[in-house]
């Protein structure tokens, strides 16, 4: 079924899904109204409320992505993440909000989690590393200390020469877990660069 939306001069077919959209959408839009209107006039406790959820549900991560067109034959990537399950994609609203960048999408498998993600070094550099320098975390910290050095090592092109690259990497691997869970071993990275 197909509805007629627009005004006598221009008139468009939308499908009952995109319908749907638009009505989810404005859903949502109330939904981070209601939770923005808890912290009216209240901004900087927003943002302890926010920094306290990311404390438990975000992550600061490196990637090494192995890349054929770049320096050393290899990528990398930091990126900042929020994770939260689908009914309560509100909270990732306010993350968006918040930052004033970033997406939000579905994390990929069978489980019902949508992702906030933000990977471009100069939104990171510009909303995300001021965000945390202002608010320290508590149990990410030391990652997200390292995320901030890899970050601003970048910044200054430091991943450009054959000795900042290999810090970046080997700080990478002290992060979540001491690189547990990677593709590729830090050795195997360090000893196939071009």
């Amino acid at each position: 079924m197909h509805y007629l939306v627009g005004d006598n001069m221009h008139v468009q077919s939308i499908s009952r899904k995109d319908l749907n959209s638009i009505q989810s959408r404005k859903n949502m839009d109330k939904e981070l109204q209601v939770i923005l209107s808890l912290f009216k006039g209240k901004r900087k406790l927003l943002h302890y409320y926010l920094a306290g959820f990311i404390d438990g549900e975000g992550s600061f991560s490196v990637a090494i992505i192995k890349h054929p067109m770049q320096k050393f034959g290899w990528m990398i990537n930091p990126c900042f993440q929020v994770y939260q399950h689908q009914k309560h994609r509100e909270i990732l609203e306010v993350c968006k909000y918040v930052f004033g960048t970033g997406s939000i999408y579905r994390k990929s498998g069978i489980h019902p989690v949508l992702n906030f993600s933000i990977d471009s070094r100069r939104n990171i550099i510009e909303k995300v590393i001021p965000f945390f320098d202002s608010i320290p975390l508590i149990t990410k910290q030391e990652t997200y200390k390292k995320f901030r050095e890899i970050v601003m090592m970048m910044e200054k092109k430091e991943h450009l020469t054959k000795e900042g690259f290999k810090k970046i990497v080997c700080i990478a691997y002290t992060m979540n877990q001491q690189g547990k869970g990677r593709k590729h071993p830090m050795e195997y990275i360090l000893s196939n660069m071009s």
